[in-house]
């Protein structure tokens, strides 16, 4: 008792001594505590179960890892030519990469092909084809197919009989001769698929053994040349097509369907035009320049669904009616020539054509490209006069009930308008209403629609209802002449030209906003009369 007394006093005066500790302080003290506790029972039990785990790793794992590293690899005894590659397969021959390679030759029941190393370019070429576009990942197939020649199996060391594997010389198999660049040449033959599928039967050149190759190789070695080309027509200039494109033109046969030019802002300013295509031919209609710029782009990037023969003779060309051809589109790239001749629709409703910058023959979708077949209609754009008001200088109207002849100059809000007869200058802002008007008389469909070329020819020897003339600032003089031939049709002309009519109320409305325009009375043009 008196020992347990002394121990409290004790207790007691060490807690007087240096102060009682607080609450906060106690139960730090205690987390501490049962924290160590726990990290001491965690390290023994990791060390227990890692005493347990010894055994296993030194009676179990250990003999099994060291038995496997021990193991040979699978003694193969390679043949004269032969080399081991990874995973202990064998290559019929070295390998021999891309930058290794001087030529490929191919020889197969399609018949034969070869690409051959250009120096100068640093670049492969096909033989007797140089144009020719090839696809670029099957050329690096048969890159691989020819320089990497992994074996899936050597069924014989030295075989008698190569007939069995389609491997005699009298079966004409296929073959291919590899040629490096230091000079090196290995020749392949091909025979039967195996009854698997899975592979080829091949030889070596000089060499009785019989290997299995992967099926793999029949997309190149056993493949056309056609199948190696793109089906490629024109230059591929992209989306910058429209720029560089200067002159257009698609046949029928020998005869024009359209002409097409692109202008310089010297030559656009020149025609006073709003754009920079002008209509060569047949007329001088505005080109429709939305339908237009599509072509253009597509013949940035020109390619048919397939190819059909590359460089083909005459009697080929013939035998896809690409001799004495349907249509022939011709353009001019960056001041260079392109022509592409295009046949009938075939039996699948598509068309064939001959590309003489690639000489080859593809088949071309019609859907994608039914711009081949378009009416003039589709290239010649609704409003029959659009011109630049800055860049005329005089417009003539010329009737039967009022003949006028107006000076411009000036430009934008800074024109005058002047008549030149009688010196009236009319309110500027209403002469704009009627140039809109002008703007606003739109081609409506084929004369021919309506009449035949003897009723044509009868009309035009008439005098027009209405002659409508403008000369630009560079001298450019442009001739619209309208015919009426019905209540509400009027057939037209271009400069002497003209397959199409427009509706005889807005050339009514033409004539009679001039007089308007001399009286100073309100235009609207937007009123149909």
């Amino acid at each position: 008792m008196m020992d347990k007394n002394t121990n409290q006093n004790e207790h007691i005066e060490e807690s007087t001594l240096f102060g009682a500790p607080t609450s906060a302080e106690t139960i730090g003290k205690r987390r501490k505590k049962s924290a160590i506790k726990r990290q001491r029972t965690a390290i023994i039990v990791i060390a227990a179960a890692i005493a347990a785990a010894l055994p296993l790793y030194f009676f179990v794992v250990k003999p099994i890892v060291e038995y496997v590293e021990e193991q040979p690899e699978e003694n193969i005894e390679l043949l004269d030519g032969e080399v081991l590659a990874a995973g202990n397969r064998i290559l019929m021959y070295e390998h021999y990469e891309r930058a290794d390679i001087e030529k490929i030759e191919v020889h197969n029941e399609h018949g034969e092909y070869s690409f051959y190393y250009d120096k100068k370019y640093d670049e492969f070429y096909i033989t007797d084809h140089p144009l020719a576009p090839y696809d670029s990942e099957v050329f690096a197939s048969l890159v691989v197919n020819t320089g990497y020649t992994l074996v899936d199996e050597r069924v014989h060391t030295a075989c008698e009989d190569m007939s069995e594997y389609g491997l005699d010389g009298s079966q004409s198999p296929a073959y291919y001769t590899l040629t490096t660049r230091d000079g090196d040449s290995h020749t392949v033959y091909l025979g039967n698929l195996t009854a698997s599928g899975a592979g080829y039967y091949a030889r070596v050149e000089g060499r009785d053994a019989v290997y299995i190759v992967g099926s793999d190789i029949a997309d190149t070695v056993l493949a056309s040349i056609e199948e190696l080309v793109t089906p490629q027509l024109t230059y591929l200039a992209g989306t910058n097509a429209s720029y560089f494109i200067e002159d257009f033109a698609i046949m029928d046969g020998k005869d024009s369907r359209v002409i097409i030019t692109h202008l310089d802002e010297t030559e656009k300013a020149d025609a006073a035009l709003t754009t920079s295509y002008a209509m060569l031919a047949p007329a001088n209609y505005s080109v429709n320049t939305t339908n237009y710029s599509a072509v253009l782009e597509q013949l940035g990037n020109f390619t048919g669904s397939r190819t059909i023969a590359v460089g083909p003779s005459e009697e080929t060309r013939a035998e896809y009616g690409l001799v004495e051809s349907a249509h022939t589109v011709y353009f001019t790239y960056k001041g260079a020539e392109q022509i592409v001749f295009f046949s009938e629709k075939n039996e699948n409703g598509d068309y064939y054509a001959y590309s003489p910058l690639f000489d080859l023959i593809a088949e071309v979708d019609a859907e994608s490209a039914e711009w081949i077949g378009w009416d003039l209609i589709k290239w010649v754009d609704f409003p029959i006069f659009l011109m630049n008001i800055n860049d005329v200088k005089t417009i003539t109207v010329d009737s039967d009930a009022i003949n006028c002849v107006f000076d411009i100059d000036g430009e934008a809000k800074q024109i005058v308008v002047t008549e030149r007869g009688s010196g009236f200058k009319p309110d500027v802002e209403n002469f704009r209403q009627f140039y809109k008007v002008l703007l606003s008389t739109y081609v409506q469909g084929y004369i021919a629609d309506d009449l035949t070329d003897e009723e044509v020819a009868a009309l035009i020897a008439d005098e027009p209802y209405l002659t409508l003339t403008v000369e630009t600032d560079a001298g450019k003089t442009t001739v619209y002449k309208y015919y009426p031939y019905s209540t509400r049709r009027a057939y037209y002309t271009v400069n002497g030209e003209g397959i199409f009519y427009a509706m005889r109320d807005m050339v009514t409305k033409i004539i009679t906003d001039c007089e308007k325009v001399m009286t100073d009375t309100a235009i609207d043009a937007s009123a149909k009369s």
